[in-house]
């Protein structure tokens, strides 16, 4: 009796350390305010991201018509990309997912750190 009682706390056991780890990645999943707006300066950087050289970004001065307004209208960044790690993939080196993006390879030039893009991409996935 006493080894089927141990078994149930066991399992008991694991299983709440599974629900701990889920949340504790669902908590880490989610961007910090800071990495949003480290992600936004970048972005309106003109020496660094420089994304409004081609890009209209909400609350951007002078911006480019090059590229799309961002966000684009009728379609966010999670229905585009599906997630953030393909964000970055793309912002990090555009021609790799469409050949005939005309778009620096922030990442490929090491123009950007992963970091930094992923900062970006932060910012980005916040627009709605």
């Amino acid at each position: 009796m006493n080894a089927h009682r141990h078994n149930r706390s066991g399992v008991h056991a694991g299983f709440i350390g599974m629900v701990m780890l889920a949340a504790s990645a669902t908590v880490w999943a989610a961007p910090a305010v800071n990495n949003i707006e480290a992600g936004r300066a970048l972005a309106f950087n003109r020496a660094q991201g420089n994304c409004l050289a081609c890009h209209a970004l909400p609350g951007g001065s002078q911006p480019g018509n090059v590229g799309p307004a961002l966000p684009m209208k009728g379609v966010t960044f999670q229905q585009m990309f599906q997630s953030k790690e393909k964000l970055v993939a793309f912002l990090s080196d555009p021609e790799s997912l469409f050949p005939y993006a005309n778009m620096p390879e922030f990442g490929k030039y090491k123009v950007l750190t992963h970091t930094q893009l992923e900062q970006i991409a932060d910012y980005l996935w916040s627009l709605k």
